[in-house]
């Protein structure tokens, strides 16, 4: 699907575009969630489906939006500079709108996902960032036929999962101490997080799905097959058993059985409910206290 460097010949040019309108022609879709809620898993997972080529991270958002936000604010600003200082009678040049740096954006992304798929037959091509759960209604105005994947975990066992990933606490730092103060810069983006999420399922029921680790882990071929149908790839048994086998965690790991930890791993320890190795009763009760809404929408027990 992807087109090689071209020579700048407008032929080139009209071949890539007509290789990005295939791109944009097959079901487009975006993975958001917390960091260690199960965005690469889930990401595996679908890539391993042969009709679908999801790959992270892009970083779409934070250093391609935000930048080219600024970069076309900032030729705005000039253009209109010039345009009152240099041209007042004649009407100057005609200043850039949001859509024009949307369209730009767009572009970049059609860019990028053709080169993901790198010529693997695909039917539906994503991208998993865990920050696109704060742009899912940008990336919804910008395709409007995407379609959207969140994915959520028991805050408990995540903020556990990234604390012994994460966590670079000096030796001679209170462990306690260091731990709570991780759990308050982290509640907040959770919080909001999570609320993006169920907003966009809300507004658009059939773009939008959520997905949660627990379930991933106790039910993943009926998870799989879900998700494949809502991408409209085929969820044939054959197709689910064997993308669940070469997801599972012990192949992701390396070898690892689920529940024997490796602390620094990608993959650290694949199971569900072991923050009370981690969290004391007094962290829990923060954890609650900020995000306890949410146990009721994803189904977890407080």
């Amino acid at each position: 699907m992807a087109v090689a460097p071209d020579s700048g010949t407008s032929q080139d040019w009209i071949a890539r575009q007509d290789s990005l309108r295939r791109v944009a022609g097959c079901q487009l879709f975006f993975i958001g969630g917390a960091p260690r809620s199960g965005t690469t898993w889930l990401q595996a997972l679908l890539d391993s489906h042969p009709e679908i080529s999801c790959r992270g991270e892009g970083l779409f958002m934070k250093h391609l939006a935000e930048p080219l936000d600024t970069m076309m604010a900032a030729r705005r600003q000039a253009v209109d500079a010039k345009n009152k200082a240099v041209f007042r009678e004649m009407g100057g040049y005609p200043l850039a709108d949001a859509a024009e740096t949307d369209h730009l954006l767009g572009t970049a992304i059609l860019l990028a996902l053709d080169r993901q798929a790198d010529g693997k037959p695909v039917r539906a091509i994503g991208e998993k960032t865990p920050e696109n759960v704060f742009f899912f209604p940008r990336l919804k105005r910008l395709f409007p036929g995407a379609k959207f994947i969140g994915i959520a975990r028991d805050p408990r066992d995540l903020l556990t999962s990234a604390w012994h990933f994460f966590n670079r606490a000096a030796p001679e730092q209170d462990e306690t101490e260091a731990k709570t103060a991780f759990l308050h810069s982290a509640l907040p983006s959770l919080n909001q997080g999570a609320r993006a999420m169920l907003a966009l399922a809300k507004q658009a029921p059939a773009d939008a799905t959520i997905v949660t680790y627990e379930t991933m882990r106790t039910e993943p071929a009926g998870t799989a097959a879900r998700l494949f149908r809502f991408l409209g790839v085929s969820d044939a048994d054959a197709v689910v058993a064997d993308c669940v086998a070469r997801t599972s965690f012990a192949t992701l790991s390396g070898g690892r059985a689920a529940g024997v930890a490796q602390d620094g791993s990608f993959f650290r320890k694949g199971v569900v409910g072991d923050w009370g190795s981690t969290l004391t009763p007094l962290m829990k009760e923060l954890v609650l206290r900020e995000l306890g809404w949410m146990f009721p929408s994803f189904g977890w027990t407080p």
